[in-house]
C-alpha cells in the first residue's frame, strides 16, 4: 500500500510540474499560404525567410505569453484552386489562429472571401484587386498600401515636377487599371492632363516595342512632360529599355513596385532617371534621423544580411512587420487568445512601427498604412536615392 501510495504522489507530482510546462509550450500556429512555385517564387522566398527569421527571434526570446509562435507553410504554386484548397485547409484546422497570404493579386479574391465565410483573419501582403478591398471585409487586413494611396503619392511627385501633361502605358491587369485610373482622376483634379494609352500590355511580354511604336506619335504629338509606366515586376525595365531604345527620352515614372534591385539589374542604364513613389524600406539608409523606422530597418538589415548574405528590401520588410503584428496582437488580447479575439486584438492596432511605416487599423479601416508611410525615389548611377521637395516631402 506504501509503496503504491508513493508511486501515485510521484506521479501526481511529476503531472503537475510537466503539465504546466507543456500547456506553456503549446505554440500560436499561424497559417502561410505562399506562391512558393511559379513566377513570384523568388519574392515569397523572400518573405518566407523574413518570417522564419523573425519568428526564430521572437521564440529564442520565450515566444510570446510564454508560448512559441509555429509557421505552418502551404505552396499555392500560383493555382487559384491550390490557394483555395490551402486556406480551406487551413480554416479546417481549428489550432491555426490567421492565415498569411496568398501573395498575388489574382488569387486573394477567392481565398479572402473564405476566411470571410469561415471567420479567420487574413494578412494581405501584396496590394489587392480595389475591387476586392472595397467589399471592406471584416477578416481581411492589407498590409500594403491602397491604390488610390500610391496614385496620390505619384500625383503629389508629378505636381512637384511641374508636370502638365502625362500619358499613362499601364498593365492589362485590374490593379495597374485601378493604379492608371486613379492617377487620372487624381492628377487631373490638380491640373495635370493625363492621357491614357489605348495600348495596354500582359505580365508574360517580353518585348513592349510593337504597343510603344504605336504610342510614339502620341508622345510627340501630345509633347508630354512625363511617360507612366503603370506596372509592375519585370515589365517595368522592358518598357524602359524598348522606349529609349525607339529614342523617347521622356521623363518616365514608376509604380511603388519598381523598388527593387531586379528592375536596375534588368534594365540596366535605361532605368537612369526614373522616379516613383517608394516604400521607406527601399532607402531606408536616405531616413530622417528622426524617422521611428529607421532604426527598424537598420537593426532588421543587419540581421538580415547575417543570416542571408544580402541587403533586405521591402517584401522583407514585409515579412518582419507581419509578424510584428502577429505578435502585437497576441500580446494584447485579453483572455483566451481565439481566432475572433485575435482579430478584434488585430483591428484595434495602434502606433505599431514596423519597417514600413506606422501601421494603424480599425473597425472602418483596414488598410494599415497611409501615404505619409511612402517617398519619393529616383534611380541614379545604379542605385536608389531618396529625393525630396520643400512642402510636398
Amino acid at each position: 500500500m506504501k509503496k503504491f501510495f508513493k508511486v501515485f504522489v510521484l506521479t501526481f507530482m511529476f503531472a503537475v510540474l510537466v503539465s504546466p510546462i507543456h500547456a506553456a509550450k503549446t505554440p500560436y500556429k499561424i497559417g502561410v499560404n505562399l506562391e512558393l512555385t511559379g513566377p513570384w517564387a523568388e519574392i515569397t522566398k523572400t518573405l518566407r525567410n523574413a518570417m522564419v527569421l523573425e519568428v526564430e527571434r521572437i521564440n529564442k526570446a520565450g515566444g510570446i505569453n510564454g508560448r512559441p509562435l509555429e509557421l505552418i507553410f502551404e505552396d499555392n504554386g500560383f493555382d487559384v484552386s491550390r490557394g483555395a484548397a490551402n486556406m480551406t485547409k487551413f480554416t479546417k484546422d481549428k489550432e491555426i489562429l490567421l492565415v498569411v497570404g496568398p501573395f498575388e493579386d489574382n488569387l486573394q479574391a477567392t481565398t479572402r472571401a473564405i476566411a470571410e465565410r469561415e471567420k479567420i483573419t487574413n494578412i494581405i501582403i501584396c496590394p489587392s484587386n480595389p475591387m476586392v478591398r472595397d467589399l471592406k471585409q471584416q477578416w481581411a487586413f492589407n498590409m500594403a498600401q491602397s491604390d488610390i494611396i500610391v496614385s496620390q503619392k505619384l500625383v503629389d511627385l508629378s505636381v512637384a515636377r511641374k508636370y502638365k501633361k502625362v500619358l499613362v502605358f499601364h498593365g492589362a491587369w485590374p490593379l495597374a487599371q485601378s493604379l492608371a485610373e486613379n492617377y487620372k482622376r487624381f492628377g487631373e483634379a490638380k491640373g495635370i492632363k493625363v492621357i491614357i494609352s489605348p495600348e495596354t500590355h500582359k505580365p508574360i511580354d517580353i518585348d513592349m516595342t510593337p504597343q510603344l511604336t504605336k504610342i510614339k506619335p502620341i508622345i510627340q504629338k501630345e509633347k508630354v512632360d512625363a511617360f507612366y509606366a503603370c506596372t509592375g515586376g519585370p515589365p517595368g525595365p522592358i518598357i524602359t529599355k524598348n522606349l529609349r531604345a525607339l529614342g523617347i527620352k521622356t521623363p518616365v515614372l514608376g509604380t511603388h513596385a519598381f523598388g527593387f534591385g531586379f528592375i536596375i539589374a534588368l534594365g540596366g542604364e535605361a532605368m537612369e532617371g526614373v522616379e516613383f513613389p517608394s516604400a521607406k524600406p527601399v532607402v531606408f539608409d536616405q531616413l530622417d534621423e528622426n524617422d521611428p523606422v529607421k532604426p527598424i530597418n537598420i537593426d532588421f538589415d543587419k540581421r538580415w544580411k547575417e543570416r542571408y548574405g544580402t541587403p533586405s528590401d521591402q517584401i522583407a520588410g514585409y515579412g518582419y512587420d507581419t509578424i510584428g503584428l502577429i505578435s502585437d496582437s497576441l500580446k494584447r488580447v485579453k483572455g483566451k487568445v481565439t481566432r475572433s479575439s485575435l482579430r478584434d486584438a488585430f483591428e484595434n492596432t495602434k502606433e505599431f512601427k514596423g519597417t514600413h511605416g506606422i501601421y494603424q487599423f480599425s473597425p472602418t479601416e483596414h488598410d494599415g498604412l497611409s501615404k505619409k508611410d511612402l517617398v519619393f525615389v529616383r534611380i541614379e548611377g545604379g542605385k536608389f536615392k531618396r529625393i525630396q521637395f520643400p512642402g510636398i516631402e
